[in-house]
């Protein structure tokens, strides 16, 4: 069978039976040939008016719209009535509608191909040639989007209510209550200052979300080997000190032992490569993919990240670009982001020191974005373990304040308790 035959066949069908049109799910962009695309979209506009699409009003809305569409030059009344006289019956509609685009699929494919060996020679960085081809790929394979009513689908949204929560709980309770865990298609922004804490708050982050799938970490500041001191210190609860000083004692060692299968088992990648663009990290997240069920991605942190090459925005631009990339990607791959960032230096003009949404520094795009902002605050300069967070922005419930204890030589972040105050 040719990819023609089933195109004449969803055409005819439309013919002889004119309600069937609403239920086929055929674009006209899936036709291989303009002539057939062009008479479906004549049967579809004749429909959308509420009028009949039998051959002889096909055939009076051809005539009429010829001279203003030139793929009908190729479509006379016979062509119309043999078509019709070809029609299949009517059970068959939805096999040939998936023909009609299970061969569209096939020829974009083929011109992906086409398109991505030409980009061999036309892009020098071959991530951004994997990442644009991915892409394209997703939406050759997605098709086109189906109309879809809320009574079709409430019932589903009740089961999955009924179901215990997809979200991730978070290594700290009290934030928990705030925000319920980390949720499947959300961004999460994590601010500070510089030498506050973001970073062990990714860490214990990413060690939680390591226990339910694979955890993809960029880490464009702190290199693989240090990163692997600041685990060794978390989870063996060794000081980071003696990790990078090279002064391990001898129970430090037992220590380390005994959590080694722990240790060896983390589904924890890291690309540690400095100044990585956005294509780098959803690469990074889909390559670890294929290794199994993702659980999150942490970015450390979001002012590092460089352009593509020849991309010459201002950088307000290109961070707000670094965001908004990084909420679809969470939303395509059904994982919750966490994305560090800087502050700027507004909170150091303050009396208080207490930070707000409008010192995240170099874009307000971040704050839009986010699903969730966490603001890390030092309440207590005579005390450095004492840390404030700050629930700034809660998309899904209400902010609020907690202090947490930042044990830094453990690269551990544990809690207190939290006092709410403002709702979202």
């Amino acid at each position: 069978m040719n990819d023609l035959h089933p195109e004449r066949a969803v055409i005819g069908l439309a013919m002889a039976k004119p309600g069937i049109v609403d239920g086929l799910d055929v674009d006209v962009a899936d036709f291989g040939t303009p002539a057939n695309a062009a008479v479906w979209r004549v049967i579809t506009r004749l429909r959308d008016r509420g009028e009949p699409t039998d051959p002889a009003s096909v055939v009076a809305a051809v005539e009429t719209t010829r001279g203003t569409d030139m793929d009908l030059n190729a479509v006379d009344a016979l062509w119309i009535h043999q078509v019709y006289s070809e029609a299949p019956i009517a059970a068959l509609g939805d096999r040939y509608a998936r023909l009609v685009a299970d061969y569209a699929a096939r020829r974009r494919l083929g011109a992906l191909f086409i398109r991505g060996n030409q980009m061999l020679s036309e892009v020098e960085n071959a991530a951004e040639i994997v990442e644009i081809l991915r892409g394209e790929l997703d939406a050759v394979t997605r098709g086109t989007a189906a109309v879809r009513l809320v009574g079709d689908t409430i019932a589903d949204t009740l089961d999955a209510i009924a179901q215990p929560s997809a979200a991730i709980p978070t290594p700290w309770s009290d934030l928990n209550d705030l925000i319920r865990g980390w949720r499947p298609g959300a961004l999460y922004v994590v601010a500070a200052r510089p030498g506050v804490g973001k970073s062990i708050v990714a860490i214990d982050a990413a060690l939680g979300l390591a226990e339910h799938g694979y955890v993809a970490i960029n880490s464009l500041e702190m290199p693989e080997t240090e990163l692997h001191g600041r685990l060794l210190a978390n989870l063996a609860e060794v000081p980071v000190g003696r990790i990078d000083g090279r002064a391990l004692q001898e129970a430090d060692w037992a220590r380390i032992s005994r959590r080694m299968d722990i240790l060896t088992g983390l589904r924890i990648s890291i690309d540690d490569r400095s100044g990585i663009s956005l294509t780098d990290v959803k690469s990074h997240a889909r390559t670890l993919s294929r290794r199994g069920p993702v659980s999150g991605l942490v970015v450390d942190y979001l002012q590092l990240m460089e352009a593509a090459p020849g991309d010459r925005r201002p950088r307000h631009e290109l961070i707000a670009s670094y965001s908004r990339g990084l909420k679809v990607l969470a939303k395509e791959m059904n994982i919750p982001v966490i994305a560090l960032s800087q502050l700027n230096r507004g909170p150091e003009q303050r009396q208080d020191k207490r930070p707000s949404l409008g010192d995240l520094r170099e874009s307000g795009a971040i704050e839009q974005d986010a699903d969730v902002v966490l603001l890390l605050h030092e309440t207590n300069l005579n005390d450095d373990t004492e840390l404030d967070v700050i629930v700034a922005k809660n998309r899904h419930g209400a902010r609020g304040d907690f202090q947490v204890v930042r044990r830094g030589w453990y690269s551990r972040i544990d809690q207190k308790g939290w006092t709410p105050h403002r709702t979202a």
